[in-house]
């Protein structure tokens, strides 16, 4: 089975038959499988399940329709157990960004949450996700790697704005998981992994 998000509906790529009141296609080839083919199935639900013999095929002809990019990011919490979001075009979200030329995942993950913290060390690996937009005109699949941080400091990044981050804070309890369940479901997703870790 292949999960891809956007933004919070759910595409699902699966074998098997149809379940009970939730949408269904069958997997075709070509623009059956398109992202903007699929994205008007969904009418006012927030899942679709691609059924096929072959998930993994129908899958990667999904993604053929796509330019892929590689992003890493991560969880980070602090000494107190507070985590580390950021609010970025009005979602709360977590810190994580492209994958250069020449660096591995990992690097990627620790570059991109170090911008405004010290002291951040990889605890492992979460999960993956990936999720579909469209930008400048073509359809772009965001796959990002996601890992366990700690941060021994105490200080907040300041929001780049460049990038459309306009808040950050640092978050627990009742606060974080409202804005998680409010937040994308690759981000939600990740928090499930995280959990799971704990």
């Amino acid at each position: 089975m292949q999960i891809i998000w956007y933004e919070n509906k759910a595409l699902v790529f699966k074998s098997g038959d149809a379940e009970t009141d939730i949408p269904c296609v069958r997997g075709g080839t070509g623009s059956d499988l398109s992202p903007a083919n699929l994205l008007q199935k969904f009418d006012n639900n927030n899942i679709l399940y691609v059924l096929s013999e072959n998930p993994r095929h129908a899958f990667e002809t999904f993604l053929s329709h796509t330019t892929v990019v590689e992003a890493a990011g991560g969880v980070v919490e602090d000494g107190t157990g507070r985590i580390l979001m950021m609010r970025r075009r009005g979602w709360w979200d977590l810190p994580k960004g492209h994958v250069e030329k020449g660096e591995s995942r990992e690097e990627a993950a620790l570059r991109e949450v170090a911008e405004g913290l010290r002291q951040v060390r990889l605890l492992g690996p979460l999960t993956t996700t990936r999720h579909f937009y469209r930008m400048h005109g073509r359809w772009e699949t965001k796959c990002t790697w996601w890992y366990g941080m700690r941060c021994e400091g105490d200080e907040t990044p300041v929001p780049q704005t460049e990038e459309d981050i306009t808040e950050t804070r640092w978050m627990q309890g009742t606060e974080l998981w409202q804005a998680v369940a409010g937040s994308y479901g690759t981000i939600r997703e990740v928090f499930d992994a995280w959990t799971k870790k704990e």
